[in-house]
């Protein structure tokens, strides 16, 4: 029973309703769209940018999901490089649709086959399987998802629920002794359906404050108060009020190692009211969840901590400005915020920060139209274990300060780049993919890539480009811009002295050698993994 300083005694109160919110409905069924400073970025807007400023804000907003368009899909090529048209007039609209549409559940088992070789009883065959994985498994999955589902609610469901296991909110925190790969797997399965259900943030807030795994990062009823009122309201100096809520909470206890740590409870529950936050009366453990997931703070707190990672090069006015405007716009679910700072004209014309590996490598492999049946290592079927767990190489996401829903306080929200975890960034970006052209030309093991098609002929489109528009080719896909002349002559003077790669046809302009597109690749997107905006989602503005 949770009781109102202000009521009690004798008056009961639901602490939701000083929220003016009913968590009870499902949220999401009508879609919130973002006001003020979180207004959306107009499909009018949109379709006024320059075609290859479109292309870079589309390749924004996809990549931070972790997924990429190609330059062929997003444009007509049919006349060219030089004369480059959208497919379409409606790419933020048809985006948000997609964003909403579930795939069917035949088509999920599918996807899941593909990714792991599934047999007829479900158990996967790794001689079937598109990806391997270790041992840590739970945290390697969800990335695989991501890349192969194709946009959708599905999609984006697994990479909300992916985001939020790497915040202090939701980690399972496998740093510390007790929680373990159970609980990984138990907290991303349950964002999973939680999201799927369109659950509001209050609901699936409230159904985990209870759960094995955060009492398994808490260890102790004091400490779970307190870690409740950091990680949901954002107050952090709770000291009183976390002694009291430990009090609510007396009569569970986790066990010690040599019992699993699992959740228990005493026969001597707390019968007396202890005054929380300054307003509340709590007796039970229940009542001090029900206290945090009705609380007036938490929409603001959960919005932050997503926000503080998406706009990250923003000022903390700006992201105070984003946060009141999210709020005050009537989100009630996680899609709500997400899709609010997605799609919002702050976030794709006027921020600029950097990329992290996931939402670099990730939409660079849709791109490139890289497969991992090319067996290039280390980007080859094991690619999600060596990024999660192969401390061995370059791509290992702890060697760049990114570690996989391990840390209790979470990913840090800005991506590090001190010296040690940007050379290992630097060097997976460049020598495990971008310098190895087998990975995404196509002709390796049948498969069609960026340049040849599975019977090993070169694509009409990459065949008719001369070599100006086969830099600008590459610049598009890498770097969602064309080369400048500048660079163009740059490569040029490179390329020229190499006459196995160009034909000299007597015409003004420069034309590919067959087969030799691939040679031109590795030297251009050596020289383009040297420069910064590689690494940074850029401004328009």
């Amino acid at each position: 029973m949770v009781i109102n300083k202000k009521l009690y005694p004798g008056i009961l109160c639901v602490v939701i309703l000083l929220t003016a919110c009913d968590p009870g409905v499902p949220g999401g069924s009508i879609e919130v769209r973002g006001t003020g400073f979180a207004a959306e970025l107009s499909q009018t807007e949109f379709n006024a940018l320059p075609p290859v400023q479109q292309y870079a804000v589309a390749s924004k907003l996809l990549g931070t999901m972790f997924r990429g368009i190609s330059v062929e899909e997003y444009f007509d090529t049919s006349n060219g490089i030089s004369n480059l048209v959208p497919r379409s007039n409606n790419f933020l609209a048809n985006l948000r649709t997609t964003l909403k549409t579930r795939l069917l559940t035949t088509d999920v088992l599918v996807y899941d086959t593909i990714i792991d070789g599934l047999d007829a009883e479900g158990n996967p065959v790794a001689a079937n399987a598109k990806y391997l994985f270790s041992n840590n498994r739970p945290q390697e999955l969800p990335l695989a998802r991501i890349k192969e589902y194709p946009v959708s609610n599905d999609m984006f469901v697994h990479w909300m629920a992916y985001f939020l296991t790497n915040t202090i909110m939701f980690s399972p925190a496998l740093e510390m002794e007790a929680p373990d790969i159970s609980d990984a797997q138990n907290m991303y399965r349950f964002l999973v359906l939680s999201l799927a259900a369109e659950l509001s943030v209050r609901e699936i807030v409230r159904a985990n404050l209870p759960s094995l795994a955060r009492w398994r990062v808490s260890r102790s009823p004091e400490n779970h108060a307190l870690e409740a009122f950091e990680l949901y309201l954002g107050l952090f100096d709770t000291a009183e009020d976390s002694l009291r809520g430990g009090i609510a909470c007396k009569d569970l206890y986790l066990t010690p190692e040599n019992q699993d740590y699992l959740i228990r409870r005493t026969d001597f529950p707390n019968t007396i009211p202890q005054l929380i936050l300054g307003n509340y009366y709590v007796t039970t453990c229940d009542d001090l969840y029900d206290v945090i997931a009705g609380h007036p703070l938490l929409m603001p707190r959960v919005t932050e901590v997503i926000i503080n990672y998406v706009m990250a090069g923003r000022s903390q006015q700006d992201r105070l400005k984003m946060i009141q405007a999210i709020v005050s716009s009537g989100a009630t679910t996680f899609q709500d915020i997400f899709k609010e700072i997605l799609f919002s004209r702050e976030f794709l014309l006027n921020t600029e920060r950097p990329k992290s590996y996931e939402e670099n490598l990730m939409p660079m492999l849709d791109r490139l139209k890289w497969s991992p049946a090319t067996n290039q290592f280390p980007v080859d079927k094991r690619i999600f274990f060596r990024m999660v767990s192969d401390s061995s190489r370059n791509m290992y996401l702890p060697a760049m300060g990114w570690d996989t829903m391990s840390l209790k306080i979470g990913r840090l929200p800005n991506v590090p780049l001190d010296a040690l975890s940007f050379a290992n960034y630097h060097k997976s970006m460049r020598e495990d993919l971008l310098m190895k052209a087998a990975s995404y030309r196509g002709n390796v093991n049948n498969t069609s890539g960026l340049f040849y098609d599975e019977t090993g002929a070169i694509r009409p489109f990459i065949k008719q480009l001369k070599l100006n528009d086969f830099i600008d080719f590459l610049f598009l896909t890498a770097l969602n811009r064309k080369a400048t002349d500048v660079e163009k002559a740059d490569l040029t003077s490179i390329f020229v002295p190499l006459f196995h790669t160009i034909a000299i046809t007597g015409s003004t302009e420069l034309a590919v050698r067959d087969f030799r597109q691939d040679e031109i690749a590795i030297i251009t997107y050596d020289y383009i993994s040297r420069l910064p905006e590689l690494y940074y989602f850029n401004a328009i503005n």
